[in-house]
Formats: C-alpha cells, structure tokens, sequence
C-alpha cells in the first residue's frame, strides 16, 4: 500500500458512519437518475431489439432496490428504528430486520476493514466498502458538481453533511485500532496499521494544539515513533 493508499483509505474516519451513508445513498440516487435518464430519447427507438426497453427497465428497478438498501442503511445510521423503516415500507419490523439486517452488518464490518482478502496469505485486496465510503472527499466533489450542473447550488451534496467533531474523529481512529486486534489468531494488516497510526498522530498534534492539551503532544510523537517502526517492518519484507 502506498503512501498516497493509506491516506486515501484513511479519510474516512474524518466523517461520521452516517454521513458516509449519505454519501453512500446520494451516489446511487445519481446513479439511478443517470441510467434513468438515458432511457429518455426516442432517436434510437428503430434499433432496440423486441424486449429491449423491458430489460432496461428492469434494470432500473434492480438499481432501485440498491438506492432502497443504501436508504434503509442510512436511516439506521440515523438511529432511525426497525419498527419506523417497518412502517414505512408497509411490512412488520421484524420482517424490515430481517430483510436488511444482513446488508447493515455487511455495511458495519466493512467500515472497519474495507478489503476483501484474496490470494495466498492474503495478498490481492478487492474493496468491499462502497466506494463513495473509501473516498469520501472525491465522491462528496463529484456528486456537488453534479447537482451544481443541474441547478442545485454549489455544495448541495457535501453542504449538508453532518460535521464530526475532533475528539469523536479520533475515536474513530481508535476503535479502527482496537477491531484490528479482534482476532489474536489473524494477525492485522501492518499496512492499515501504519495508516491508522499516522491518522492518530496527526490528530492528537491538532488536540494538542486547539484543545491546549501538551499531553496529547507527547502522545503523538510516541505514535510517530510506532508509525516509524511499522513502516520500517513493512519495507524490511517487502
């Protein structure tokens, strides 16, 4: 994993779960809006084979069931109940929980290790969190720039995201650091070791500085000290 890797993979813990899912569900709304949209033209209606419309329609509605997911997730990253998400989709609770308790811990887990692990001893890593959640701040401009194309104002996605305060931001990165030692018979991948490490030091710098914290100031260089040490190993068996 490369330098620019691990910063890329780390700025995720700057957003709360919940507007990760935002951005998660604002990206397949456009995606929807898109595929939807190319469907309006009549010029090429002479060239569809018989049944043609019918499957891109039923495309449409397969990706709609995504945008259903991702808004489903969203609402229990909001602390919305099984039994208000129930209400509204006009089944019983537990048949809302059922349906899509597994896609929310599918969501939850990937959170804290994005990477599928294929190949001998792990090696090849295919990403199996969303990937407006990996990178969220490219996803975020992408999605602002798109709404401003259509006259939604400047910032009409990233606008309204909720904000994630300095100390809740480092918890993050510290329940990142403690869920890579759930498993003492798996040992954690160095890689994101070092990409959390580096992320802890760089904010118990700015605690040090705007909470005027000097313990957090040492707290910091003992955590570069560990980041040195970590990247050292990782270049000594590479």
């Amino acid at each position: 994993m490369t330098d620019e890797e691990r910063a890329l993979g780390a700025e995720r813990y700057a957003y709360s779960p919940k507007a990760l899912a935002r951005l998660v569900l604002s990206y397949e709304m456009r995606e929807l809006a898109d595929r939807a949209a190319v469907g309006v033209p009549t010029g090429d209606d002479h060239l569809a084979r018989p049944g043609e419309e019918v499957r891109a329609a039923l495309d449409l509605v397969d990706q709609s069931q995504e945008v259903l997911t991702r808004a489903v997730l969203f609402e229990r990253a909001k602390g919305t109940s099984w039994e208000t998400i129930g209400e509204r989709l006009g089944i019983r609770h537990q048949s809302a929980q059922a349906r899509y308790r597994e896609s929310e811990q599918a969501w939850e887990a990937a959170l804290h290790d994005p990477y599928d692990r294929e190949g001998p001893g792990g090696r090849y890593r295919s990403l199996r969190l969303h990937e407006a959640a990996y990178a969220p701040i490219g996803a975020g401009q992408n999605l602002d720039e798109w709404a401003q194309q259509r006259g939604q104002g400047t910032h009409a996605v990233t606008g309204g995201l909720p904000t994630l305060p300095l100390l809740e931001e480092i918890g993050q990165v510290l329940d990142g650091l403690s869920y890579l030692d759930r498993d003492r018979d798996k040992p954690p991948d160095p890689a994101v070791r070092l990409q959390l490490t580096e992320r802890k030091a760089v904010l118990l710098d700015r605690i040090a500085h705007e909470e005027d914290r000097p313990e957090a100031a040492v707290q910091a260089e003992e955590a570069r000290a560990l980041a040195a040490q970590i990247r050292s190993e990782i270049e000594g068996t590479s």
